[in-house]
């Protein structure tokens, strides 16, 4: 069984009664006509939960037969438009794939998918040619009877739909196909639809007082104006339906779901792509530029919620947390499907959700906070390997470039390779781990804790503003712990140089406890002494990253749900934030120069060639020492900056 997917480019539109039989093919401009109409008859039945918990995510699937694409389709939006992933009917036609049914697992949290309309298609389609003879475009003249299964009710309409048959048409060229087609149909009176789609039509969201949140399958048209109310709906009981008595159940609103946006040239968390000009480099005693908004960031697809702000502690972290298990659902329905960047996005995620649960801790009653927490800590580990293998790929082109085309192109393109198949590799990975067991019940527990977190008293007290600026403010004072922390053992560290060997860290975090240092000062002596005592100087850099990045989330999540803490928080958060990028290049450095280290012995031990990767690894090599050893400056300089703002 093959799955495919596509992306859809159409536009819809409303013709009065009768006035399909008035359209004039003849001026069409720029395009012909491939041959007379063909008709097709279809069935289409829709699927959800009983709460609609695919629909109030704009995610829909369907069964389909008849027509030119039987099978059990599932469309989902993104930031490029709306995609269509279709699995083959098995050969009981109603029976659901398994594949179907492991890619919605997050969404529905293993509830049951049952019918929630059936909607019975005459669709006439005509094909429409370029001057070249290339098939461009399809124009479906469609009569839909839907039957809403929840409460029996039949509606029936009319709609003209045009999609393209090639995506990958110029935007240009694509809009030169539309306009000549949309010329055509206004002429015998059509006009763009109102109309979401067809299955928030058949379950009543478009008709007047309907609650507009069914779910959305094919979406409105792309461009020019739209009516407020697509017209020519009409409605029906159907006598002798079972249910016909019962109340349509209403879906429920979704969350605010623009996933935060990554900083411009980073990669990772927030991590500098190499690509853009960097700001000012760790061992001045300037701080580094401010972080940029990167254009385009990938969204998570969800409706925003109406209604006002939270005005308390508690209705805070409901807020807060509603939005980024949400979220995490999202993207954790991303990935299964293979869209780009959403893994890297579901790791943001996680992060984020853990830290507003550290940041928030002292609102919250119980363990059962930071028992979540530790759970989505060890998800964002799994995550990291296809992570880390993208970013190493990212960069390599540029690392090459700064050499002044000393690396053999094809070394470099080699070695890219490797680490695209890697990340790949490690996706697949990670899709088998979300069918897991374990992982699921961690989406259901995610979404059960903020469904009701629990607060104390005082968090059901306290305006929201104050609650945001607690929670802030608990995460600044954990990056100037850790700040001084690090700081204290690094004086401790050259005063004992010499006198005890330390333990070196062989990655960032690796001489930590679960984000607290050991204490253990450098070893010393040898080069490989003088590379531990690197290592642990980017261990206590990598911790105050993580810290500062925590409280990046925190302010993110507090923004997307409408608070703004008071001035003064804001503030510092603000100055620490702008350390992140001189600290998120230096980590960067870590893992490419880790990745080549690791290639070279593979390379060894193959007897293949090394030169190009020996070049690179020595290069990476001199970026670590450089951030070590101004690291210092810069942690200093941040730990005087946070000391003023916080007194």
């Amino acid at each position: 069984m093959t799955a495919t997917t596509h992306r859809e480019i159409e536009r819809k539109y409303e013709l009065p009664e009768g006035a399909g039989t008035r359209v004039d093919w003849g001026l069409l401009e720029g395009l012909g006509v491939a041959a007379e109409p063909v008709e097709h008859r279809m069935e289409a039945v829709y699927y959800d939960t009983e709460d609609m918990a695919l629909g109030r995510r704009l995610v829909a699937l369907r069964r389909r037969r008849g027509g030119a694409d039987d099978g059990w389709h599932v469309k989902h939006h993104e930031p490029s438009g709306r995609h269509e992933l279709q699995v083959p009917l098995l050969r009981s036609p109603e029976r659901m794939p398994a594949a179907v049914r492991g890619l919605l697992a997050g969404l529905t949290g293993g509830r049951p998918l049952v019918p929630i309309a059936t909607l019975r298609t005459v669709r006439r389609v005509l094909v429409l040619r370029g001057p070249d003879g290339t098939d461009l475009a399809e124009v479906a003249a469609d009569d839909v009877e839907a039957v809403d299964e929840r409460t029996g009710t039949v509606r029936t309409w009319a709609e003209w739909e045009v999609e393209l048959l090639d995506g990958t048409l110029p935007e240009q060229r694509q809009e030169e196909v539309f306009a000549a087609v949309e010329t055509v149909l206004r002429a015998a009176g059509g006009r763009p639809s109102a109309s979401r789609a067809k299955i928030a039509r058949a379950l009543g969201a478009e008709d007047p007082g309907g609650d507009g949140a069914a779910g959305d399958d094919d979406g409105a048209a792309d461009g020019g104006d739209r009516p407020q109310q697509g017209g020519g709906t009409k409605d029906k009981d159907k006598k002798g339906k079972k249910g016909k008595d019962r109340k349509s159940e209403k879906s429920r609103g979704g969350h605010k779901g623009s996933a935060r946006p990554e900083s411009s040239g980073t990669t990772g968390d927030g991590k500098d792509s190499g690509t853009k000009g960097s700001s000012k480099q760790a061992g001045t005693k300037e701080k580094p530029g401010a972080e940029r908004d990167r254009a385009g960031a990938a969204e998570a697809g969800t409706a925003p919620a109406d209604g006002p702000g939270p005005t308390t502690g508690e209705e805070l972290l409901r807020t807060l947390l509603g939005e980024l298990a949400e979220r995490l659902v999202l993207w954790d329905f991303k990935a299964r499907l293979d869209v780009p960047d959403a893994v890297h996005q579901m790791r943001i995620g996680s992060r984020s959700l853990r830290s507003v649960l550290r940041a928030a801790a002292p609102l919250l009653e119980g363990t059962a906070g930071d028992e979540l927490a530790l759970r989505l800590r060890e998800l964002a580990r799994a995550l990291s390997a296809a992570r880390d293998a993208e970013v190493t790929a990212e960069l390599l082109p540029a690392r090459a470039a700064e050499l002044s085309g000393g690396v053999p192109a094809a070394g470099v393109a080699s070695l890219r390779r490797t680490a695209q198949e890697q990340a790949e590799k490690a996706t697949a990975g990670v899709r088998r781990r979300l069918g897991g067991r374990e992982h699921l019940q961690l989406l259901a527990d995610v979404q059960a804790f903020a469904a009701a977190p629990p607060v104390t008293d005082e968090a059901r007290a306290l305006p929201a503003r104050d609650a945001a600026d607690r929670m802030l403010e608990r995460s600044l004072h954990r990056v100037e712990r850790v700040a001084r922390r690090a700081l204290e053992e690094e004086a401790a560290g050259a005063q004992d140089a010499g006198a005890a060997p330390g333990t070196a860290a062989g990655a960032p975090g690796a001489a930590q406890d679960g984000g607290r240092s050991t204490g253990a000062g450098p070893a010393t002596g040898t080069d490989a002494g003088a590379d531990a005592e690197m290592r642990w100087h980017l261990g206590h850099l990598h911790s105050v990253r993580k810290a500062v990045k925590r409280v990046r989330y925190v302010e993110a999540a507090l923004r997307d749900a409408g608070i703004r803490p008071h001035k003064a928080v804001r503030r510092a958060a603000a100055d620490a934030h702008e350390y992140q990028d001189a600290l998120g290049r230096i980590m960067d450095a870590v893992v490419v120069e880790q990745w080549l280290a690791r290639t070279a012995r593979s390379l060894r031990a193959a007897r293949q060639d090394r030169y190009a990767v020996g070049l690179l690894h020595g290069a990476e090599l001199v970026r670590l020492r450089t951030g070590a050893d101004g690291g210092r400056e810069l942690l200093e300089v941040l730990l005087a900056q946070l000391e003023e703002n916080l007194g």
